[in-house]
């Protein structure tokens, strides 16, 4: 067996480093898994003068790409209507109907992202479209993230007039009970993609 050279051993060397870099970049290509018991979405409004929290119970989260250079990511989010509780059966039972997110017509909503950028480091700007009661609507969403291991905590708040997304039909079209500024608070955990 012919004993190998230098040259011959830079190659392997370099063909060795290629390899390790190709899978690094293929699992961070990867989905991102969600942790769900730590994570949380919250819809917080004003009723009646007071503070009005509702959860969403159910969502699902399909990231995938690089945090540190997002432009080439995806990310859908999918929540479940029905599961958009405010903890009681009455409260329930108004957000599930017609007048407000209208369950059985449409059980998803959606965010897809169109475009992912970082203005800045630990911090994202994720522009995409939100499917909701049947329409499309253009959303620019400001995020924060840190980092600690294989686990992100991505966290973030929304302000929308509910109004625009045809949120609160007939009585509660104007302010008198429900204020239409709503907020978005969200915290997602995000477990990085496997390196096997």
């Amino acid at each position: 067996m012919p004993r190998p050279t230098l040259r011959t051993a830079r190659t392997a060397t370099a063909a060795l480093l290629s390899g390790v870099v190709g899978l690094m970049a293929v699992s961070t290509a990867g989905a991102w898994e969600l942790d769900r018991e730590a994570s949380r979405i919250e819809l917080i409004g004003t009723a009646d003068g007071r503070e009005a929290v509702t959860r969403v119970e159910e969502f699902e989260v399909d990231l995938e790409g690089d945090l540190d250079q997002p432009a080439g990511g995806t990310l859908v989010l999918t929540l479940q209507s029905d599961s958009i509780t405010g903890g009681n059966d009455i409260v329930d039972g108004m957000l599930h109907g017609h007048n407000w997110f209208d369950v059985e017509a449409y059980p998803e909503i959606v965010f897809r992202s169109t475009d992912i950028q970082a203005p800045a480091e630990g911090e994202l700007r994720i522009e995409g479209e939100l499917e909701l009661r049947g329409d499309t609507h253009m959303l620019t969403v400001p995020v924060s993230w840190t980092r600690q291991g294989e686990r992100v905590s991505v966290d973030g708040r929304l302000t929308l007039d509910r109004t625009d997304f045809d949120m609160g039909r007939g009585a509660w079209r104007s302010e008198g009970t429900v204020k239409h500024e709503v907020h978005v608070d969200f915290t997602l955990e995000l477990l990085a993609p496997s390196r096997s």
